[in-house]
């Protein structure tokens, strides 16, 4: 097939070199809210609280990092129910984890909710690299200037740490002393695409950018309009490798 571009993970995703983390007691029940709202926290002691979540949702925290979860473009197959079945869950890990602090057993929530997902959903899945749109981020303008919102920072964060901030509000995102990476996360956190950044840029920055984030908005441009506008920055439409989660089986928990 055209679209496939490596050959496929021979093990399952469940086939590990080492034991995997597990939850040692978990509870699932479907959620009885009706509304589409819900998160996962993640409490002090080893208790992980998800409300009112689709299993689709475990799925892009599950297979991705603890630092970003997976796009909903990179699970493939997942059946019909596991965007619209919501669940609450409380689970518990035992043992050393428990007494770690949050941050270092965090690490492996990942890879505690494949476990789960494998447990009580009985997920079995593996990884493709396949061809699919992707945005690319370069500069606008064939001189190099930056946009009037993006300019160098002038802040030392090791003398003036607390200026050193990332503020997210709808439609309006700024950043003070932020690396260039950090940038383009939040300039297209928006997009439900891969982002790849070709800039180029270095250094750490401010920015401010604003937009109209449903385009209800006359007064305010696109988000491609205005990293254009306000940063100097374009968002290309391409394809490229990424790499996916093929769900090939999946079933609904046994609640208790």
């Amino acid at each position: 097939m055209r679209f496939l571009l490596t050959a496929i993970v021979a093990a399952s995703l469940s086939a590990q070199a080492s034991p995997r983390p597990a939850f040692e007691v978990a509870s699932i029940k479907r959620s009885e809210r009706l509304d589409e709202g819900g998160g996962l926290r993640w409490l002090a002691g080893g208790t992980v609280r998800v409300t009112n979540l689709a299993a689709r949702s475990l799925l892009l925290t599950a297979y991705g990092t603890a630092q970003r979860s997976l796009l909903a473009s990179q699970i493939i197959g997942a059946p019909g129910w596991a965007t619209t079945d919501r669940y609450d869950i409380v689970a518990k890990v035992g043992g050393d984890l428990a007494a770690r602090p949050m941050s270092e057993w965090f690490a492996n929530l990942p890879a505690l909710l494949q476990s789960l997902l494998e447990e009580r959903f009985k997920i079995k899945a593996h990884r493709e690299t396949r061809e699919l749109p992707v945005y690319v981020v370069r500069l606008a303008n064939q001189d190099g200037r930056l946009g009037p919102q993006l300019h160098t920072s002038s802040v030392d964060c090791e003398k003036e740490r607390a200026k050193c901030a990332l503020h997210f509000l709808p439609g309006h995102e700024s950043g003070v002393a932020v690396d260039a990476a950090t940038v383009i996360r939040a300039a297209t956190s928006s997009l439900e695409r891969i982002v790849i950044d070709r800039t180029g840029l270095t250094g750490n920055y401010d920015f401010d950018l604003e937009w109209s984030p449903d385009q209800s908005s006359p007064d305010k441009p696109s988000i491609f309009a205005a990293v254009r506008e306000q940063l100097g920055l374009r968002i290309d439409s391409e394809r490229a490798p990424v790499e996916v989660i093929v769900i090939e089986r999946l079933e609904k928990p046994t609640e208790d």
